[in-house]
């Protein structure tokens, strides 16, 4: 077979796959693996941002005793003092901005979500409340 055959016949292949329309992905069949569900509510939520500050607590911790340890470092008279100040102000500004990422940015957005998701299922039971009293109708 000539390099053109191959050639058409691929092309023919990929266009009439092409041609086959959507496809939709099927669950398992039965007795085959069981994907698992992800359950998140706002006890889940809260759960995560305890341990979003458990991790904050903990990184914090550990930057003061770094910085403890390089607080003792004296180069007075060397050049490479002024770079051991330059690294010491870079890394608290950094650990500031890290420290708020966790405390604000994942801490806070998880317990914000935990509060709407609280909100959402007051809704969601006082409407089911209201449907079951005739809607609250009189």
């Amino acid at each position: 077979m000539s390099f053109d055959e191959m050639w058409g016949q691929a092309r023919s292949n990929a266009l009439a796959r092409q041609q086959s329309g959507t496809q939709l992905n099927q669950l398992p069949a039965e007795g085959g693996p069981a994907q698992p569900h992800l359950r998140v509510d706002a006890s889940v939520l809260e759960e995560r941002s305890k341990n979003a500050e458990t991790v904050r607590k903990n990184f914090m911790d550990a930057d003061n005793k770094a910085m403890s340890a390089t607080n003792i470092i004296s180069l007075k008279g060397f050049k490479s003092d002024s770079g051991v100040a330059v690294f010491q102000k870079r890394w608290r500004t950094q650990m500031r901005y890290l420290e708020s990422l966790l405390e604000q940015g994942v801490k806070g957005n998880l317990q914000a979500s935990a509060a709407e998701f609280k909100a959402e299922e007051a809704k969601r039971l006082s409407d089911v409340k209201r449907a079951g009293n005739g809607g609250g109708r009189d």
